[in-house]
């Protein structure tokens, strides 16, 4: 059961990856700095989907503790996010602009 439930969660976290990737992908082709805090933003969502990936490899391949896994997982996303909103900021300066 344990390892049916693993591999669950290593296949929602590739699904993840690919949802990211495809939004990267499907973005509207705009230009100047609209294009740039969108390319921003989206890198942040790559971010967010790879931090699941990366908790779940670190989990199989290093065995770490369930808090030390949780903290590295907590600061990836927090990575994410300061893309997300960086790329917002970008965007906000555009139509101010």
């Amino acid at each position: 059961m344990v390892d049916s439930l693993n591999l669950i969660a290593l296949a929602l976290d590739i699904i993840l990856v690919i949802a990211a990737i495809l939004a990267y992908w499907s973005r509207p082709r705009i230009g100047g700095q609209l294009a740039k805090g969108l390319r921003v933003l989206l890198m942040g969502v790559m971010i967010l989907g790879l931090a699941h990936l990366i908790e779940t490899g670190l989990f199989a391949l290093f065995n770490l503790e369930l808090q030390a896994n949780e903290i590295i997982h907590r600061l990836i996303v927090m990575a994410g996010f300061l893309f997300v909103i960086w790329g917002f900021v970008i965007m906000r300066r555009a139509f101010e602009a």
